[in-house]
């Protein structure tokens, strides 16, 4: 393993502790102090790999959005109806309001690192609505939807989950959140209308 490899790992590994600190303390409330002594280094190892604590911050948030991506794109890639598509969809923004809390965090609150986290949000939400636009566009062509705008459509639903999300995250370890995604989804997906 060369240098440059081995670096790259220590500076992953001082990411992965801050996770853990940035989720106890928060981000106003967490010192590089708490960074050094979690990841068992002095203060001016940790400077070496990252010249502040906005910058392991950032660093944090941008490992967190690509694990959820790569875990969202995952799941939904394993299933091939689109209703099946959305309610994978929908449990994985729940679980990863738990497992990846300083990424969510940061979505729903800006923090002093705004610009930063504007920018992300913009990535993200740009990404978000193209994952539900496919969803909706290969339900289209499959036969399963009849959306006549599939971008305003995209936007309705993804509002929608956000307002859900608040709800539906306190039930999170209920037996039965996924009747209730369900029956969520059929609301979202056929209306109230009695047909």
């Amino acid at each position: 393993m060369n240098l440059t490899q081995k670096r790259k790992e220590e500076r992953n590994r001082i990411i992965e502790t801050s996770r853990k600190v940035f989720k106890k303390y928060g981000y106003r409330k967490a010192t590089m102090n708490d960074i050094a002594k979690a990841s068992g280094k002095a203060k001016s190892s940790v400077y070496y790999y990252f010249k502040s604590k906005d910058e392991v911050y950032n660093s944090v948030i941008f490992f967190e959005a690509e694990k959820y991506r790569n875990k969202v794109l995952d799941a939904v890639g394993k299933i091939n109806k689109p209703e099946k598509q959305l309610k994978a969809y929908i449990l994985i923004r729940l679980q990863t309001d738990k497992i990846y809390s300083n990424f969510y965090n940061s979505m729903n609150h800006f923090s002093e690192n705004s610009k930063f986290v504007r920018r992300l949000k913009r990535i993200y939400d740009n990404e978000e609505f193209r994952i539900f636009s496919n969803i909706l566009k290969n339900g289209v062509e499959a036969g399963y939807f009849e959306i006549y705008d599939i971008k305003y459509a995209a936007v309705g639903i993804v509002t929608a989950m956000r307002g859900l999300e608040t709800v539906l995250l306190h039930q999170f370890e209920n037996p039965e959140i996924e009747n209730k995604i369900d029956n969520i989804l059929k609301i979202i997906l056929y209306g109230i209308v009695k047909r």
